[in-house]
């Protein structure tokens, strides 16, 4: 059996979701599957108590021409039992995605507009409507119409006559005339189930701002009340017998109570409500904070959710979008297996503990880097970042990502890994191991990271695969944690930002005043900078985090988060169930690659644009300054070798060495320590017309930046049951829940001194207007409040 529901009486209009009628249901009753068109219209007259010998009847249903739980209603004409036999199936098989069958009925005299045959073109509800506003099908009809044209010249016997009129209605016309839209309630309203009747009711009183209490909630009945005792305001809907739809029976009352809007939180706005609400925001951002949410909310419903009541909507939403999170770990071998059918070559690693059953293993993390990352990687600079942030899910835990950079700086996500315990000296090992061995291979490497001591480890380890002693890797510090570790016993935020100043210098001259400027505003300061970093033998170790001192092997690149931060890439992947962390690394890096091979499709290869166009924009720029600058002095080392001095517009002067056998470089060391020429070194190659193309470095080609995005995405199938057969262990998560009570979120963390890293020491301030590290607002110097002037630089 199936619901259906009569309207006649009244007009069709269109509303936000198409086609609606402007009264409510005159007839509603539950049909036989099997029912056909000329028993349907037998029903019809019967419950409409139409006379069938003066009239036929126009049939129209409201169609879901929409898709999903999207829905747009429009008219569908009934005319023949083969056009109804297909709405019935496609009603009762849920195709339409509306599971009533909705009936507009017009009466019209046999004489003006009869029920089209099968090849006749069938008039529409309107047009029948107009026709059979000249000629009323009801008794007094005509002598009404004859009444009102003769009472067209006297006002008053018009006004008379309408009302007279408006009494010869037949019963059933005589039902409430009161116009309702999609979002009213009343008697008769029909829901396709339980839930969205509660779902409707709910939101209409939070609309209401009025609060409402649930009697009885069950699968035959709903009944709610008003929650002022006042109020008399009463709703009863029950089921059919097959429990296909809920019909609201019996509305008892008019709220009397107040409604005035306070802004605050409404107590029938639960998480669960506020969930669904978000969904579409999640998927679309990735993340919100439950003060966005809060915000969402107020802007539909005027009223502000509780900031935890926001937080769990958004787990709910996540977990809706995203699945269990115990469940996340049982897809995760299956997913990880179906990328790497998909893209040959992806890297996956497993670090895990036995169990007593053979075929699962108990998971402590898990490492991937997909086949066009690694392929793309082989033409990016011989840099890498490393980092890690911490994950808030359930079940906690930390993740690790490795990112490259391209020929413009831009960065590659390289690899990844979620680990369950936090980071320490095994996971980082296990990590960096994998990383040497299956994805960067044995290619010179400069790594740049925190100060961890389990990541600084790694660089003494002659077995890790990063033995600074073999020359195959060099470690570097990010500059932007060093800064950000100065505490609050080095002063003000002054001091950070001399520090940034100070490591970012590429000339010595200028890294030795800022270091005295240093000295001279800390002397504290200024011996830990020194010492950062030394082994019990080295007096110093700047080459560590100042560019100066870099001998070219970070390309430039001072801090890890490069031009964006990394997991800014990511958003909101810290509180993603496993199998969902792991797509949406996937989902961001192909966009990633999608965006950047769209950009570095402008490169102009064709007309022999050799790099790529931020390298081509600086040597343009430095040509320019470079016709400023003067030959002062040549001496010849030998026949191919050569010293120059090159004096500036300022009249600074700079000595620039070009041989064969060496890298040109110049006393500014922009050429050393970036693999571009100076403006001092291309105003000789112009003295000597010699091609500064053949001076920088290959890894800023425009064939190798094409080359680095150009590797292809492809996705695996969608759904799980789609995926190929995955033949070998599963494994299970080790079911130990974080901490009650709101999650901790920390995307980075800065390296702290360790003998600095005392209970209540300013290693636990941050700064609320500077967001520095080392002090509070109160203490800050952009308070004017506290402090008259700033503090002196």
């Amino acid at each position: 059996m199936f619901p259906i529901s009569i309207y006649t009486g009244g007009a069709v209009e269109n509303g936000p979701m198409g086609a609606t009628y402007n009264k409510p249901p005159s007839a509603s009753y539950p049909a036989q599957d099997d029912i056909t068109f000329d028993e349907l219209k037998r029903k019809i007259f019967e419950l409409t108590r139409i006379n069938e010998d003066k009239n036929s009847i126009n049939v129209n249903a409201r169609w879901n021409a929409g898709t999903g739980a999207s829905h747009c209603f429009v008219l569908l004409p009934i005319c023949e039992n083969s056009m109804w036999r297909m709405l019935v199936e496609k009603t009762l098989s849920s195709a339409s995605g509306w599971s009533i069958v909705e009936l507009f009925i017009e009466a019209v005299p046999n004489s003006v507009c009869t029920q089209n045959d099968p090849g006749e073109k069938s008039h529409s509800i309107v047009e029948c409507t107009e026709k059979a506003s000249e000629n009323s099908t009801q008794e007094n009809g005509l002598f009404n119409r004859n009444r009102r044209e003769e009472n067209q010249e006297d006002p008053l016997l018009g006004e008379k006559a309408k009302e007279e009129e408006s009494q010869d209605l037949t019963d059933d016309e005589s039902i409430d005339l009161k116009l309702y839209d999609e979002s009213a309630l009343y008697e008769g309203r029909l829901f396709d189930s339980l839930d969205d009747l509660r779902r409707f009711v709910k939101e209409y009183h939070i609309n209401q701002n009025r609060k409402l209490v649930t009697e009885v909630s069950g699968p035959i009945q709903y009944v709610v009340k008003c929650m002022d005792p006042e109020c008399g305001w009463r709703l009863y809907a029950a089921s059919d017998r097959d429990r296909s739809y809920y019909q609201i029976k019996k509305i008892k009352g008019e709220h009397v109570c107040s409604n005035e809007a306070d802004g605050e939180d409404h107590v029938n706005m639960s998480s669960e409500f506020i969930s669904e609400l978000i969904v579409d925001l999640i998927r679309k951002k990735g993340d919100a904070s439950p003060k966005e949410i809060q915000e969402f909310v107020y802007k539909l419903y005027r009223c502000t959710p509780s900031y935890g009541k926001a937080w769990r909507a958004k787990e709910l939403a996540i977990t809706q979008l995203f699945g269990e999170w115990k469940e996340s770990y049982t897809n995760l071998a299956p997913y990880l297996n179906a990328i790497q059918v998909a893209n040959p070559g992806t890297k996956v690693e497993w670090l895990s503990d036995s169990t007593v059953d053979p075929n699962v293993r108990l998971f402590r993390g898990v490492a991937w880097a997909f086949a066009p990352a690694i392929e793309g990687f082989k033409n990016c600079r011989p840099v890498i970042s490393i980092d890690s942030t911490k994950l808030c899910g359930k079940y906690g835990g930390r993740m690790l990502i490795a990112v490259a950079y391209d020929a413009e700086g831009q960065l590659l996500p390289l690899a990844f890994a979620a680990i369950k315990d936090e980071e320490d000296d095994e996971s980082w090992s296990w990590f960096m191991r994998w990383l040497r061995q299956e994805v960067v291979g044995p290619r010179p490497l400069c790594v740049i990271s925190d100060r961890q001591d389990s990541i600084l480890s790694l660089f003494d380890q002659e077995d890790s695969g990063w033995y600074t002693g073999t020359g195959q890797a060099f470690h570097r510090y990010c500059s932007r944690y060093l800064s950000e570790s100065i505490p609050r016993a080095f002063k003000t935020i002054d001091l950070v930002r001399l520090v940034q100043w100070v490591s970012s210098q590429n000339q010595l001259r200028k890294f030795r005043l800022g270091m005295m400027r240093i000295m001279e505003t800390n002397r504290d300061a200024y011996d830990w900078l020194v010492k950062v970093g030394t082994k019990p033998d080295e007096e110093s170790a700047f080459h560590l985090w100042s560019l100066c001192e870099d001998g070219g092997y970070r390309y430039g690149i001072m801090a890890e988060n490069g031009n964006e931060s990394i997991f800014n890439l990511f958003p909101g992947i810290q509180e993603l169930p496993i199998t969902a962390l792991v797509e949406l690394t996937f989902v961001k890096s192909a966009e990633t690659f999608a965006r950047q091979r769209e950009l570095t499709s402008k490169i102009e290869v064709e007309k022999q644009q050799l790099w790529c166009n931020k390298v081509t924009a600086i040597l343009e720029a430095r040509r320019a300054k470079a016709s400023q600058h003067r030959i002062v002095s040549i001496q010849s080392q030998s026949f191919l070798q050569e010293e120059v001095e090159v004096e500036t517009r300022a009249e600074v002067k700079h000595t620039v060495r070009v041989g064969d056998d060496q890298r040109s470089s110049c006393s500014c060391q922009k050429p050393q320590l970036t693999g571009i020429p100076c403006s001092h070194l291309l105003a000789f190659c112009a003295f000597r017309s010699i091609n500064a193309n053949y001076l920088v470095d290959t890894a800023y080609g425009a064939r190798r930046l094409l080359a680095t995005w150009a590797p292809q995405f492809h996705p695996p199938p969608s759904s799980p049951d789609e995926w190929p057969d995955y033949m070998g262990v599963a494994y299970s998560p080790l079911c130990k829940m974080s901490k009650r009570g709101r999650r901790k979120k920390n995307v980075w963390s800065p390296s702290i001194p360790e003998k600095l890293k005392k209970p209540g020491s300013a290693a636990a301030y941050r700064c609320g207007l500077g967001k520095q590290i080392g002090h509070s607002k109160r203490c800050c110097s952009r308070n004017q409040l506290a402090f008259d002037t700033t503090s002196e630089s």
